[in-house]
């Protein structure tokens, strides 16, 4: 393993299906980084989440946080302006308010793939924008647990707290609306032996937004990732126990918005068919995890021990590698 192992990019995705935030740094939450995923779309009519899977151009909706300096873990209360804003092809600014209202106060029925639940209602005007730009009654909902929280409690009555899938995380592991684990972790030289595949074929190479990771890393072999067990992030030349520790859960099976180009909404056929080449459960020799063997898989997911801020540059340190296929808790 290098010992030249760094973070080197770091992305954020406030609203899930959204375009995303390159940052500098970020705070690590129980959920994911702060303001990840906390918003998605649903429809109107039913509270299901809506996806580019759905709608390809939610991947054109330009998001930021107003003061950006809420993302590196400025005090809210001490911003009261705060605001999501969202821009898109042929729509008006859309200004949400990030501070408490009435609103806010109205919960709805949201479900996540096999979760349901409740989230906070951003209100008509968001609603409006969004049904007006996807062409499809639809709803913005804000996530209503506790983002910063210490872990779930083994009762949650007001169906507001999402449970991270629990054969393959420990109970207590929380995540608000992203498809089922806190954080994606990617790896530069595993994007590049895709695009050395892709380049055979004579197709144009990916970039790295194709596959919409938290963490990105560099200085590790391809596909390393897939024998980590845990790993930290902290600044080089810190103290052993210094950093944000997190547990490697899972690999991330891979879908259709791999294919959606993220700056014109245009979808294609790669890189699924060469992940399917390449990096499916039968190629892999993990047939025999179930799910697993007609799955691709690019990335991994991951589980935070602590809170904590990572920054493009730390140093990152595996601390436990694993032999053999993934295996779930149950």
């Amino acid at each position: 393993m290098s010992s030249d192992l760094t973070l080197s990019q770091l992305f954020v995705y406030p609203v899930k299906g959204c375009r995303g935030i390159a940052l500098a740094s970020g705070v690590v939450c129980p959920t994911g980084l702060l303001f990840d995923r906390n918003w998605v779309v649903v429809r109107a009519s039913n509270g299901k989440f809506v996806t580019q899977r759905q709608k390809p151009t939610l991947a054109l909706v330009e998001v930021s946080i107003v003061p950006d300096r809420l993302l590196q873990g400025a005090d809210l209360a001490a911003c009261p302006d705060a605001k999501l804003v969202l821009r898109a092809p042929g729509m008006p600014e859309l200004q949400v308010p990030l501070t408490a209202s009435a609103a806010a106060d109205k919960l709805a029925p949201v479900t996540v793939w096999d979760w349901s639940g409740q989230a906070a209602d951003e209100g008509d005007a968001a609603a409006e924008w969004f049904s007006k730009y996807l062409g499809l009654p639809c709803r913005l909902l804000r996530y209503a647990g506790q983002a910063g929280a210490a872990g779930m409690p083994a009762d949650d009555p007001t169906g507001t707290r999402r449970q991270v899938d629990t054969e393959w995380a420990p109970a207590g592991a929380e995540t608000a609306f992203a498809d089922g684990f806190p954080f994606l972790l990617a790896n530069e030289a595993s994007l590049a032996e895709v695009n050395q595949h892709l380049a055979s074929k004579g197709e144009a190479a990916l970039p790295i937004n194709r596959f919409r990771p938290n963490l990105v890393v560099r200085g590790a072999g391809a596909f390393a990732e897939d024998g980590w067990g845990s790993l930290r992030i902290g600044a080089a030349g810190g103290a052993p126990g210094d950093g944000v520790e997190f547990d490697n859960v899972k690999p991330c099976s891979r879908c259709k918005v791999t294919t959606i180009n993220q700056e014109t909404a245009e979808e294609g056929m790669e890189p699924l068919v060469t992940l399917g080449e390449t990096r499916s459960g039968r190629v892999l020799g993990w047939e025999g995890t179930p799910g697993f063997k007609g799955a691709v898989f690019f990335a991994a997911n991951l589980v935070p021990r602590q809170r904590g801020l990572v920054r493009v540059g730390d140093a990152v340190a595996v601390t436990a590698t694993r032999e053999g296929p993934p295996t779930p808790l149950s």
